[in-house]
Parts: structure tokens; sequence; C-alpha cells
């Protein structure tokens, strides 16, 4: 089971002298990841909260932690989910200035960076991720509740047709690599193998693919262009343009992380191939994936009653990384009227970009 302590000066000093050179990178990924989190150590922070990165993928805090000899340490605190987030929650940028504690784990990729999972904000209310449990105050921040506009709901409800509708989070975890990975070649084995998430995943520099995106929890959108179809995803403002007729459209492929789609209907489900992907990776835990990569995606409408939702599948295929095609399946439900809020990612606080 994890251990739980709290900082010492001894053990500041000791980070101190491991630590890269600047706060700059998120950590983007959930706090309880292994892979980029100390997750055997829960560790206790007490100290004051001096600056404040208001911007996704996550919030950040700077700390200052006063040891007991008097010296003084700065920590980067990352409090998950977003600010939009936060604000919901009641929340605001101000609220973090002060006296606080924070606990988490410490970054593998900064032992000078900690990934909260409570923090005791200076106004005396304790915010804490999930269910879990409060560790020093009696008032929890309340949960949050995505923002609904009513006049749009209302002229969803009235107007929607098949897909085109604003779908929420997505239902079930994420896919996960131990799904799958048995499915790669020995070439791909060996690409997995090199990928270092704290120092490799793309949504780090607030990039990310088509096969991550799509399997992001936050709601999307798709837009019905004539043309065209918008797939407009919340997280990271991703807009992904599907040619029903490109050579009508006078449309070449062009090369990109989210490739050239194209689309057709097959009945009352929307058949989409892309190709001409150039991104590294199929999900954010390093799945590798080459320039042969295609993917063959299925949108269709389900409906039962007042359930109506989106039946989505992914199946890729690569012959120079899978032996065998990769299949994500996920559906989403309807959810009109939701506001999407502006993503507006930013890894690097202010003053620190190279």
């Amino acid at each position: 089971m994890p251990t739980t302590r709290m900082l010492n000066t001894a053990t500041l000093s000791a980070l101190a002298s491991l630590a890269a050179s600047s706060l700059t990178l998120a950590h983007h990924g959930p706090v309880t990841q292994p892979s980029l989190y100390l997750t055997d150590d829960f560790v206790e922070l007490r100290g004051e909260i001096v600056d404040v990165f208001w911007r996704n993928p996550h919030t950040r805090a700077r700390m200052l932690v006063t040891g007991d000899d008097g010296e003084e340490h700065l920590w980067e605190i990352e409090i998950s989910p977003g600010p939009r987030t936060l604000e919901r929650l009641g929340i605001n940028e101000e609220d973090l200035f002060g006296p606080a504690r924070a606990a988490g784990y410490i970054s593998r990729r900064d032992p000078d960076s900690l990934g909260a999972l409570n923090v005791l904000l200076p106004d005396g209310r304790e915010y804490a991720t999930g269910n879990r449990e409060l560790l020093w105050a009696g008032d929890r921040v309340a949960t949050a509740q995505f923002a609904i506009d009513p006049e749009r709901a209302a002229e969803e409800r009235r107007t929607a047709t098949s897909i085109f509708r604003t779908w929420g989070r997505r239902i079930g975890p994420r896919p996960q690599p131990n799904e799958y990975h048995h499915l790669l070649t020995d070439r791909g084995r060996e690409a997995a193998a090199l990928f270092y998430a704290p120092r490799d995943n793309p949504e780090l520099e607030c990039r990310t693919g088509v096969g991550a995106s799509m399997m992001d929890p936050m709601p999307l959108e798709i837009i019905d262009e004539g043309d065209r179809i918008m797939v407009h995803q919340s997280e990271y403002n991703v807009r992904r343009t599907i040619w029903l007729d490109p050579e009508a459209s006078g449309v070449e492929p062009t090369s990109g992380p989210y490739g050239f789609s194209v689309g057709r209907w097959e009945d009352d489900a929307l058949i989409v191939n892309t190709t001409h992907i150039d991104f590294p990776y199929l999900d954010p835990y390093g799945t590798p994936q080459s320039d042969q990569i295609e993917y063959l995606e299925r949108f269709q409408l389900s409906e039962s009653g007042d359930d109506v939702r989106l039946n989505y599948s992914l199946t890729a295929t690569d012959p120079v990384m899978y032996a065998e095609p990769i299949v994500f399946e996920r559906p989403r439900q309807w959810s009109p009227g939701r506001v999407f809020e502006e993503f507006n990612c930013t890894h690097e606080w202010e003053g620190e970009a190279e």
C-alpha cells in the first residue's frame, strides 16, 4: 500500500538537487497513473500558494513550502481538472492564493511537482478528486455540473437529425493498452517499449491524435456542413473535417495529425476512412503507429425512447505495427445544449516559453 508522509527539510533539499531547472510542463494524465507519478508514496505539503497557472489542460499553482530550518522550497501543484470546471465548482483563480495544503503523488517528470488529489483552499474548503475522502476539512467543494444552455437545448431537441447533435462524455473507461498490445508486431512492441510517458506523451505539449481524441471523456459535436461533416471535440478544441465527395469539393489529401478523412453513408451509419495520418501514437499510452496507419470509423445513431446514443467505433489497421487491427468502441449519450468552453491549452508558465 502507498505510504503517506509530510516532507521535511532534508527531503526537500534532496529533491531540489534532482529537480529540473524549471516548472514548465504539466503532466497530462491521471494523478494515479504510475507511469507518470510515484504512486507508492503519498505526500502532503503545507505552504502558501504564490502563483497560479489558470489554463488548460490542468490548473497549476506554485506553493512556497518552508522547512523546519526556515529554508523555502518552491513546488508546482497540478490541480486537475481545468479552470472552467473549477469555476463551475465555485473555485476562481483568486481563491487559490494564500495558505494552503496539498496531498498527492510526486511527478516522475519533475521531482518539484506534485499531482494533487486533495487541496485545502485558503478559505477552508477542500477539493478532493473523484469520491476521495477529505483529509483536513468538513466543507467539501460541491460536485460540478456541465453547463447547459436552455435555449440551445430546446433548439437542438427541435432540429436534431441523425448523428448531427451534441454528444456528452464517453460512456465507460478509456481503452487500455493491456487490452490490445498483444496485437502488436515485433516492431510494434519494440517501438512501444521506447515510449516513456513523462517525456514522450504528446499531450504534454497540447498535441493529440484521432485515436486519443475520440476516446477522450469530454463532449463532442457533429455538424452537417453540406459537402463535409465537422467533428468538434471540446478537449484540445480538435476540429476534424470529413469530406463526403473530396473530388467534387476540389480537395487533395494532405498529411496531418488527424489525417485525411472521407465519409460515406451506409443506410443510417456514417462510415469514415482516414489515411495520411502523421502522428506517432494511437493513444496517450504510446501505442505506436506508422505512416501506413489507416482508420475505419463508424458513427451510428441509437434511439430507444428517451435514451439517445451515438454508437462509435474506430478500427486501426497498420501492417507495420499491428499484426491484427486494433478496435476501440465506446458510445456517447445525447446532451442537447451542452456548452463548449474554450479549451485554450498552454503547457508553459507565462514568461518561460523558449
